[in-house]
């Protein structure tokens, strides 16, 4: 059954104020995009470029910041519910009325998954169609596995954490509570270290025998590979909160910062050691044995060779201070266009 709550209750748990006519009995239905408004449902702004769109709707409920309380009074034909931070705001909303869409209430093990005697799987879990769970694998409370996933020997999943489909986990990495890992990711593979003997015409892959470990609250996005390390005491560390994009790759040895944020198409080379509360952006590549201080911004689709200090942004190919970098780039484009 589609939830609703009414706008005074609404503001009420957003912590925020309405400004604006509204009938008491109206109920708020969802949430929509401000360029694409829909009846009953809430939007949000959160800067002053949507003047105009605002100006052209009626009776529209709207999300705002303190900051733009001017909008209030430019365009009172629309109703306004005042947060001190939006962002989170409107996340609380969006949980609010859709969690329950993605969560998977299904217990129980499906008659096609194979399952070792030696794994302990504890209550309220789920495990789909045509799952392969492996020797020892430890899968916390609430679990869900979903089909055709396969789980190796020695792994641990905590207590909460979702498993999509296609899922490859290989032996002995390690999962935290509360993870979601998406569609097609491959963790624990071995790394790509190949050593090239020309004079003896031979190509060898250095075999690795360690892990992966990710901590709690951490995301996978779809179709990203997480290397395992090298030697057998050593693991691929992702701290917890760790959010990672679609089709990121993170090589052998790598150790990523607790609440790093990594987007989509990027590659974080071998034994990368990356601090917290870092950002990377699209499709950025860092060479091998890079480190990354706290807080540091890569901006998308540069291309790091060296060292990024604490608190750095930087762009470019290769990457440098993003300040710099344009600097350098009106210069070029003066000597090219004159």
């Amino acid at each position: 059954m589609a939830k609703e709550i009414g706008i005074a209750e609404l503001a009420s748990m957003l912590k925020g104020r309405i400004a604006g006519s509204f009938d008491e009995g109206m109920m708020v239905t969802g949430t929509c995009a401000i360029d694409n408004y829909i009846e009953n449902k809430l939007s949000f702004v959160k800067n002053r470029k949507y003047d105009k769109v605002l100006a052209r709707l009626q009776n529209a409920v709207i999300l705002i910041p303190e900051d733009l309380i001017e909008f209030c009074k430019n365009y009172p034909q629309n109703i306004y519910v005042i947060v001190k931070d939006v962002v989170n705001s409107l996340m609380d909303i969006q949980d609010f009325f859709y969690r329950d869409h993605i969560l998977i209430t299904e217990e129980g093990i499906s008659q096609t998954a194979k399952i070792d005697s030696t794994a302990n799987i504890c209550k309220n879990v789920y495990i789909g169609e045509n799952v392969w769970i492996g020797k020892d694998v430890i899968i916390g409370g609430g679990v869900k596995i979903l089909h055709n996933s396969c789980i190796s020997d020695g792994v641990t999943i905590g207590s909460g954490s979702y498993i999509h489909p296609n899922v490859s986990i290989y032996e002995n990495s390690q999962i935290g509570c509360n993870c979601i890992i998406d569609s097609g990711v491959c963790m624990g593979a071995a790394g790509f270290r190949i050593e090239q003997d020309i004079k003896r015409k031979v190509v060898r892959r250095m075999l690795h025998a360690g892990r992966v470990i990710i901590g709690d609250r951490v995301e996978i996005g779809a179709n990203s590979a997480i290397d395992r390390a090298t030697f057998e005491d050593d693991a691929t560390l992702l701290s917890d909160d760790v959010k990672i994009d679609n089709l990121v790759h993170i090589g052998h040895n790598a150790q990523i910062g607790a609440r790093t944020i990594i987007a989509a198409l990027s590659c974080i080379g071998g034994s990368d050691k990356i601090g917290e509360d870092v950002w990377i952006g699209i499709g950025v590549t860092t060479s091998n044995g890079i480190n990354i201080g706290n807080r540091a911004k890569i901006l998308l689709n540069a291309v790091v060779a060296y060292d990024v200090a604490e608190d750095e942004m930087v762009s470019g190919f290769y990457a440098m201070p993003h300040r710099q970098w344009k600097r350098v780039y009106e210069r070029l484009k003066e000597d090219f266009y004159g």
